[in-house]
């Protein structure tokens, strides 16, 4: 606990307030999907589903843009209160006996829309309250923190959210308007502070507007933003492999022997139990024994050992290879996942962090879709064809961020190269 006292106050604050945001929507939003199906058949709730995304994403871009431009706390408050308030509304109308779609299809909508929205700045908040040594350690207290919140949230909701749905609804948005009074009261938005000093006359608004519009130009679509980009789609078209393709691959392939009495449903349960407790046990001596590792190090063997885990899936059916794939998925994230986002957060300039973090979300968002893909895919194609696909995306994935290390390395090196340059001529 001595590390958390390193960080800003608003880390801390985000760290407990996402704790309990992520125990709440955990209680309810797993289970949604299967309530509306129950309610109105799982036609019309597909097309609901495709609906919402197509609102998130549009909500992921303007969050992004209008964080780097009003900065980070309104758009967090505004975003919390208006999901808060979709939450009740929600939680009104199924207390109802009588369902009404239309306002609780409006009322998600919304809430999806606002919380796509909210994420950049989310992001955006904890680089710009952060200091670059410290960004490692918070990015996994985060991991750690969220993983006991969802496995807490999970399981409270598995047994209650059947009979007490609307009072959980309700939970959700009670949390989300205290969250949004938190954030109103105690956090502190370094950037829009920097944002008012810059722009003291109109003059000097329209100057430094063109030159953030010319940076934002030169620096999204640089070599290593573009890698990043790609890297982005690539990790989570492979990550969410597991609730799609190797979930469907599983079930269709238990129990595997009479000797082995597990049922397919049985073994994804065990997979999820042992990533949830790997992250929350293990956290803390990953970030102790990966110290004096160097990024790059960090970086690529997590990478390595995160793609071998789903080969591993997607080749055996046994249980024992099954666990260990796991087990190499879970250590792996633990390992790449803060190192690569402390290389993120390090990279991007301050004022574009909420557009590049919008269009990273974007390309991940794009990559778990395409992962689906894989199911209709495993029709025509045989497992093993399959596995060498898991094999070749991982090969472009480690490929992208060896490049894209290299650049930030090169421009890192630049950097204190120019600030020993401009010491030595104070002196």
């Amino acid at each position: 606990m001595n590390s958390l006292r390193t960080f800003n106050k608003n880390v801390r604050i985000r760290l407990y307030l996402n704790f309990f945001a992520i125990v709440t929507s955990t209680m309810v939003m797993p289970y949604t999907v299967v309530y509306f199906s129950n309610k109105i058949g799982p036609a019309l709730t597909t097309s609901m589903i495709l609906l919402i995304g197509i609102i998130s994403i549009i909500g992921y871009i303007l969050g992004g843009i209008i964080t780097d431009r009003l900065g980070r706390k309104k758009i967090i408050v505004f975003s919390e209160m208006i999901t808060g308030i979709g939450f009740i509304v929600v939680s009104y109308f199924d207390s109802l006996e009588v369902f009404y779609m239309l306002p609780i299809l409006l009322s998600f909508s919304i809430i999806y829309f606002f919380e796509t929205a909210a994420n950049p700045a989310y992001s955006v908040l904890l680089i710009d309250s952060s200091e670059d040594e410290y960004r490692k350690t918070m990015y996994s207290y985060f991991m750690w923190m969220s993983s006991v919140a969802f496995a807490l949230g999970s399981l409270i909701g598995g047994f209650f959210f059947e009979n007490y749905s609307q009072i959980l609804y309700f939970l959700v948005g009670v949390t989300s308007l205290i969250s949004a009074i938190f954030t109103s009261v105690f956090i502190k938005d370094f950037y829009y502070e920097k944002i008012q000093k810059k722009e003291i006359g109109q003059q000097k608004r329209v100057a430094f507007n063109n030159k953030t519009n010319s940076n934002n130009k030169l620096k999204l679509f640089s070599a290593f933003f573009i890698l990043l980009y790609l890297g982005s789609l690539l990790i989570n078209l492979l990550s969410e492999q597991f609730p799609n393709y190797i979930s469907v691959r599983i079930v269709s392939n238990y129990p595997i022997s009479e000797s082995v009495n597990i049922t397919g449903y049985n073994m994804i349960s065990i997979l999820n139990l042992e990533n949830t407790l790997i992250t929350a046990l293990v956290t803390g001596l990953i970030i102790k024994l990966t110290k004096k590792l160097s990024d790059k190090s960090n970086l690529i063997f997590g990478l390595i050992l995160f793609i071998s885990g789903y080969v591993l899936l997607s080749y055996f059916v046994h249980p024992i290879f099954l666990v260990l794939g796991m087990f190499l998925i879970a250590i792996g994230r633990l390992i790449y996942n803060p190192t690569l986002q402390t290389i993120v957060a390090n990279a991007i300039p301050e004022n574009t962090r909420g557009t590049v973090l919008s269009i990273l979300g974007l390309m991940g968002a794009l990559g778990g879709t395409l992962s689906g893909l894989f199911i209709w895919g495993s029709t025509f194609i045989s497992e093993k064809m399959i596995t060498c696909i898991f094999i070749g995306i991982g090969l472009t994935i480690i490929f992208i961020y060896i490049n894209a290390y290299k650049i930030y390395k090169l421009k890192e090196d630049k950097q204190s190269k120019e600030k020993v340059f401009k010491s030595s001529n104070i002196q």
